[in-house]
């Protein structure tokens, strides 16, 4: 991937652009803005702009003079560009070529001087707005209609070539900002600042879907809302929606009028949404290709599956970003995004040969429309010979552009990971593999934004030795191709309870880091009621002074019993005995905050804490050996968890946001989250509705499965003789009481390797008491694991005894044991030698572990 800022086009801090769109062919981009204090519209040879080796012509093909453009759009199948200017469409049709015309300055005004192009204006539509229009579009693959949105709430659909009004489509109440024709000509969405996107049928004219509810209330700050099918005509992507206070962008399929996927981490509205206009295909599957841009400077790429994003760029202008542009080069193998912003300066993104995957060809997508959507598309593409187009003048004879010759170069970078497997690139580059060979389609899936992100750091700036500042860097379709498949794992009919993850959850792009959202975001209720233990009521409820108050009633007084007030509304609230915590939301500045109370008095513990993410969901469970104590676990919707542990008097943080995304298969919950503590030591634990129970363990900073519902062995299926007591053993059969035993035994008496499955079992229990602290169940399961092994007929016993036996006797014959350093829960060497002797008097009884009992004796 190559990322391209030319300083020449820029049109200076106080000079402004609204558009960009490249043409089909790829040959020229066109640029509309205001440029030395006139409104104009610039033509440049895209070759100039994406080698900064081609001098061989003209960068500037022309420049056209024309009242306030805001918005420019080259057509499928001839030389017309359409300019919104003012309350009407300017057509303007290629006329001529002269290719004496060299090195043409990109500052010519078009009142002096010949351009290696001449554009004529052909047609003005002027019939139909009576306001500025903000945004047009051509109906795909055969140029039949040309579309146009205005601020005076109407559409006006224009038929060419004829270039008349067709029909002016009424029913918003507001401003239409962006409007984007289906891939087959058959729809037209819009969206509006009267806070709804419509949905237009191109047979009859009418309204066929209203969507509200990510747009209503939305903030009128955004002067483009650019929106975009799908390349597969099954979505849309919009621009400015909300989720709570969060500025999103959503994702809607077709037929329905509700929100099927949210794209959420960008920090300000987002105003335009691309998907590139082709299928990928990727290791055989179909997937679709989303730009989306945003007044927060950003521009993030993303994938429809597997749910992540190609790359991010922050900080790319100094402005927003107003307007994009796509162009596939299929003779090199080229893929081009070009983006503008009203800071004046305008950039391109190029990707190289099997970076995004293999695309589908025109061939081959008019058979997808065909075979879909039964529709016959035409190939959207001039004539074009050896890699020329015909372009004819005004005397009706033909010349030939050059076609674009693209160089591209690829410097050298250095790549590492983080200890949580994220990459880290300097400056811009991830290695790619060879793309996969293609095979047959799969049908697409619906875009489902989640999986790890690499954040790719903006261009920094240069000084220019020549006229464009180019950066180089490749593109991750590693990332998708090597990405973790979501595993299958049957879930429990029962409802599910806490924070979901749902397979179409959103992604989030903090803006430090490029995260995954697995989870969705909390939503903010207008009252909150929570029951404590049938004995007291937690209630929220907004004041006529614009402030949130807390009050605990007396379920049987039906009093309050005490009164707390916030600033901000109140997010999510969980409570014990003992405790109350709270999470309210900033509205002003996209946080929250976590608030901690004493139940009985509703005072303020401890300050409250600036949640790092946006919140998914808020747990707090009591300690069951000290009810004084509490845990207070926060979990985000990038997956990442924190726990807090409290007391009255104190406050830890033994987990800071810790990844538990990889715990929860889709639409799997958290039942509960508490701490474990068992002589003196504290165990973080967490249940899910798929029945498994893990344990954070402390020392490698890593969860592990304390019981799996699905284990093929478990204690359930073993004699009762070989079952211990202690943390481990209570929570197995706590959690684990809806396991069909009769089942699981005769699975296991029924196998060919049930003595391997028994060993790896106690292997396995050994380790889950180390997690656990506790002694008493290690020194149980060590000795039952020799017992086994004495007793079974595996060829490799005495390996694995020998080695049980000389782990035991190095700690006994070792220095002292560091106890923090060690994993073991055995501290002394007095305990270390009571398990060997123990392991001892196990082996004396067998015959053929008789050498063994002598050697350590």
């Amino acid at each position: 991937m190559k990322l391209i800022k030319p300083e020449w086009i820029e049109h200076g801090p106080k000079e402004s652009l609204s558009s960009l769109h490249i043409n089909p062919e790829g040959v020229r981009v066109a640029v509309a803005g205001k440029y030395n204090a006139v409104d104009c519209i610039r033509i440049f040879r895209l070759a100039s702009i994406l080698d900064e080796n081609y001098h061989k012509q003209s960068r500037l093909l022309c420049r056209i003079d024309t009242q306030c453009p805001l918005c420019v759009r080259f057509s499928y199948t001839s030389d017309i560009l359409a300019v919104a200017s003012r309350q009407s469409v300017l057509l303007y049709h290629l006329t001529a070529t002269n290719p004496n015309v060299v090195n043409q300055p990109v500052q010519s005004s078009s009142s002096f001087g010949e351009f290696p192009e001449t554009w004529r204006l052909r047609s003005s539509l002027s019939s139909g707005h009576v306001a500025d229009v903000l945004d047009i579009a051509w109906c795909p693959s055969n140029d039949r209609y040309l579309a146009s949105c205005s601020i005076d709430n109407h559409i006006c659909i224009y038929s060419w070539p004829s270039a008349t009004l067709t029909t002016t489509l009424r029913g918003h109440t507001g401003l239409v900002k962006g409007l984007a024709w289906d891939p087959t000509g058959l729809l037209l969405a819009s969206q509006s600042s009267d806070g709804t996107v419509k949905v237009w049928s191109s047979t009859t004219w009418q309204c066929e879907q209203t969507i509200k509810e990510p747009f209503d209330g939305c903030a009128e700050s955004t002067s483009f809302l650019r929106l975009d099918w799908s390349p597969d005509g099954t979505m849309f992507t919009t621009a400015h929606a909300k989720n709570n206070t969060f500025p999103v962008s959503a994702c809607i399929i077709r037929g329905s009028s509700t929100v099927d996927a949210e794209f959420v981490g960008h920090r300000r509205e987002v105003t335009c949404a691309r998907f590139l206009p082709r299928i990928l295909l990727i290791n055989g599957r179909r997937r679709c290709l989303l730009a989306i841009g945003s007044k927060d400077r950003t521009l993030s790429l993303w994938l429809t599956s597997p749910r992540q994003p190609m790359c991010i760029i922050n900080d790319f202008f100094a402005s927003g970003i107003l307007d994009m542009s796509w162009h596939l080069n299929e003779t090199e193998g080229l893929t081009t995004l070009g983006v503008c912003s009203p800071d004046g300066a305008c950039a391109f993104i190029v990707f190289n040969k099997g970076e995004l995957g293999s695309p589908l060809t025109h061939q081959e997508m008019a058979k997808f429309y065909s075979d879909m959507y039964k529709v016959n598309i035409a190939v959207p593409t001039k004539p074009v010979a050896n890699g020329v187009t015909p372009v004819t003048n005004g005397n009706g004879h033909s010349h030939h552009s050059q076609a674009s010759t693209v160089k591209t170069t690829l410097a050298n970078q250095t790549e590492r990971r983080l200890n949580d497997g994220r990459r880290c690139i300097k400056p811009l580059c991830i290695d790619t593999p060879p793309p996969a060979p293609a095979v047959t389609p799969a049908p697409l899936p619906a875009p489902t934004p989640v999986a790890s992100t690499s954040k790719v750091p903006s261009p920094s700036p240069q000084p220019p030795p020549t006229s464009s500042t180019t950066t180089t860097t490749t593109s991750t379709p590693s990332s998708v191709s090597t990405s973790r498949r979501t595993p299958t794992i049957p879930i429990d009919p029962k409802p599910a309870k806490g924070v979901v993850r749902s397979s179409t959850s959103s992604i989030t792009l903090p803006s430090s880091i490029s995260s995954t959202a697995l989870f969705p975001p909390l939503k903010l209720l207008s009252n909150l009621i929570r029951k404590i233990n049938n004995e007291y009521e937690l209630r929220t409820e907004k004041s006529s002074d614009q402030v949130y108050i807390l009050s605990c009633i007396n379920e049987q007084t039906k009093l309050a019993q005490w009164k707390n007030v916030f600033q901000s509304p109140l997010l999510a609230i969980q409570a014990t005995k003992h405790f109350v915590a709270l999470v309210t939301l900033n509205e002003t500045n996209h946080c929250s905050e976590l608030f901690v109370l004493e139940r009985q008095s509703g005072l303020r513990l401890y300050s409250n804490i600036v949640l790092t993410q946006t919140l998914a969901g808020l747990y707090i469970s009591e300690n069951t050996n000290n009810l004084q104590r509490a845990t207070i676990s926060v979990i985000y919707t990038t997956g990442l968890l924190s726990v807090f542990d409290l007391t009255r008097n104190s406050m830890a943080c033994p987990i800071l946001d810790i990844n538990i995304s990889h715990l929860l298969p889709p639409h799997a919950s958290i039942v509960d989250i508490f701490t474990l503590n068992y002589t003196n030591s504290d165990t973080v634990c967490l249940i899910t509705s798929t029945g498994h129970l893990y344990g954070f363990d402390s020392m490698l900073k890593h969860w592990t499965c304390l019981f799996h519902k699905h284990d093929f062995v478990s204690d359930f299926a073993l004699p009762s003789d070989l079952t211990s007591s202690g943390p481990l053993s209570t929570l197995t059969k706590t959690h684990g009481a809806t396991m069909n035993d009769d089942a699981y035994q005769k699975n296991l008496y029924s196998s060919p390797n049930r003595e391997l499955l028994v060993s790896a079992y106690l292997e396995t229990q050994i380790h889950r008491s180390r997690v656990l602290h506790s002694l008493r169940e290690y020194s149980f399961w060590l000795t039952t694991l020799v017992r086994f092994l004495a007793n079974s007929s595996l060829q490799d016993k005495s390996l694995k005894l020998k080695s049980i036996l000389d782990h035991l006797a190095e700690h006994v014959h070792s220095t002292p044991i560091n106890v923090n350093a060690s994993l073991m829960p055995l501290r002394t060497k007095d305990e270390y030698q009571n398990v060997l002797n123990e392991c001892l008097i196990i082996l004396r009884n067998y015959d053929d572990t008789s050498t063994l009992v002598q050697h350590y004796e």
